[in-house]
């Protein structure tokens, strides 16, 4: 009888034992599984964020090139007929502050003399700093000693470094009407943004400076 309870008190040990390994087993899996699925979940947060950073920085470096320069097709015509600039005094046509214009040209139809030429002006700049431009004469749309047709290309360059405004301007001393099918065409096809308004003279910078410090 006392053999019988050994075996018995080292079956039940044993049994114990077996059974305990066996639980810890599932647990290890199980803790392994957890930490398998969490760092998995954490990757693939990760991996989310940068995707969602490098689409915002992408958008963000397309918003700047656009805020640079656009290719744009903006069309204005103004019909003359019958409309008079006085003596000295001008027409104000186009302004596109704040953007400035890279590419663009404009159209005239006006009265002529024989020799192709016309009194009228065409100013180019940024207001108040305007420039007269020059007028290239279309021959085959023209009809010397009565109306011709000019072109003037809008392309920043030498002392016109900035065109935000065009004007039609009459430095005659009589006043100037405009004839049946006198026209100006106005096309822009590329601008950038400025990061001021109108130009200023230095006097008027520096006395808006001066009130920004105050």
């Amino acid at each position: 009888m006392q053999n019988i309870k050994n075996y018995s008190i080292i079956a039940i040990l044993s049994l114990s034992l077996i059974a305990g390994i066996f639980s810890n087993i599932p647990l290890s899996y199980s803790q392994n599984d957890t930490m398998s699925m969490t760092n998995m979940t954490t990757e693939a947060e990760e991996e989310e964020h940068a995707t969602t950073e490098a689409g915002h920085a992408a958008e963000e470096e397309e918003e700047k090139e656009y805020n640079k320069t656009s290719t744009v097709r903006d069309s204005v015509t103004e019909l003359l007929q019958d409309k008079v600039i006085p003596a000295g005094d001008f027409m104000h046509l186009y302004d596109s502050t704040p953007y400035h214009i890279l590419n663009g040209h404009v159209a005239l139809k006006a009265l002529c003399e024989d020799d192709s030429t016309t009194p009228l002006q065409v100013l180019i700049g940024s207001a108040p700093n305007m420039t007269v431009a020059t007028l290239e004469n279309i021959a085959p749309l023209s009809t010397p000693g009565e109306q011709c047709l000019y072109h003037v290309d809008l392309i920043p360059g030498g002392n016109v470094t900035i065109i935000t405004d065009i004007a039609l301007k009459n430095p005659a001393e009589e006043d100037m009407e405009f004839p049946p099918t006198a026209s100006v065409v106005i096309g822009i096809n590329e601008i950038t943004k400025g990061e001021h308004g109108h130009s200023e003279s230095e006097e008027e910078h520096a006395a808006t400076e001066a009130g920004q410090t105050e």
